[in-house]
């Protein structure tokens, strides 16, 4: 087996464009037969596969995700990432996971989906031809995203609102909501958790301190994350973690990490190379979505995990 992909667009309301990548596992056996195409057969062996979409970071490009696409499709499954152009607010325009701003206001939050890319990407899916039709489980999805990607995933953790859902994740995302859209300082929003939820984060995140201003002007301890799994996750069924890395930033779950776009400026050390603290998200990410994804088998669990040396923090609910 050997990992492809397939480039499409889709339409998002309220964006200029978007466009996606699917990532898939394909038979390496099938490469002659390409070799005028370059649209490589797939690997039918572990069909269906579970769906898992990334929701990027703002101004993030999806290239920065490839590396955690393969190693999830080389484990099994079938990766959507994908770029939508449109508004960033005070910041202009540029790459968003597709956010319906107006249900983060303090009377609507959890009251309706507020990822306006996911359905049609999820549709847009559906509508592909070969090599991967008839081969995707849209009944075993799973939504994760990076910042405010991340964010995005957690606010719509309700299967209703996302066909197929199973279980979420988030690195580096929270849901302490920003004072200019209406929240009172300091305030965490509690999210629907009606499937498990990983929360990944880093010890040393750079990005998360330096925006504390959009949420509070007071001088007490700004954890956005560790309160968005003590708080906004109303889930208590045990399946639910909060694991931190040791060596960690805002940027480990990119590489390579586009320092042209976004907020990297604002790490202290990017560690573009910290390949032991990349392998360990990937790992973790991994045991979780095998527990919810597939059949269990001799696979680790998160519980396996938690203890290593380059995890410093962890919880479980």
């Amino acid at each position: 087996m050997i990992v492809r992909s397939v480039h499409f667009g889709f339409d998002v309301p309220d964006t200029d464009a978007s466009i996606a990548t699917l990532y898939y596992p394909a038979d390496e056996g099938s490469l002659d037969a390409a070799r005028l195409t370059g649209l490589v057969a797939a690997d039918r062996s572990r069909a269906p596969w579970p769906l898992i979409i990334m929701l990027p970071g703002i101004n993030v490009t999806p290239d920065s995700y490839r590396w955690l696409a393969i190693r999830l499709v080389q484990a099994g499954y079938c990766v959507a990432t994908y770029a939508s152009i449109g508004s960033l607010g005070p910041a202009g325009r540029g790459i968003t996971p597709g956010m319906d701003m107006a249900a983060f206001g303090p009377d609507m939050t959890a009251s309706r989906c507020s990822a306006t890319a996911l359905r049609p990407l999820l549709d847009a899916i559906a509508d592909l031809n070969e090599p991967v039709q008839g081969l995707i489980d849209f009944e075993r999805v799973a939504i994760g995203g990076h910042s405010a990607g991340g964010t995005i995933a957690l606010h719509n953790t309700d299967p209703s609102w996302v066909p197929g859902l199973v279980c979420a994740f988030g690195f580096g995302g929270h849901t302490m909501t920003s004072m200019s859209l209406g929240h009172r300082e300091a305030s965490v929003t509690t999210v629907p958790s009606k499937v498990p939820i990983l929360l990944l984060t880093g010890a040393d995140d750079g990005v998360v301190a330096a925006s504390r201003d959009r949420y509070r002007t007071d001088d007490q301890a700004h954890n956005p994350v560790q309160r968005t799994f003590d708080e906004a996750i109303r889930r208590n069924q045990n399946d639910s973690w909060l694991v931190e890395l040791a060596d960690g930033n805002h940027f480990t779950i990119c590489d390579p990490i586009d320092e042209t776009s976004g907020r990297s400026f604002l790490e202290a050390e990017l560690r573009s190379t910290d390949s032991a603290a990349r392998d360990t998200l990937a790992l973790v990410l991994l045991a979780f979505l095998s527990e919810h994804c597939r059949e269990l088998g001799e696979q680790d669990r998160v519980e396996d995990l938690v203890g290593a040396r380059t995890i410093s923090r962890w919880a479980r609910r």
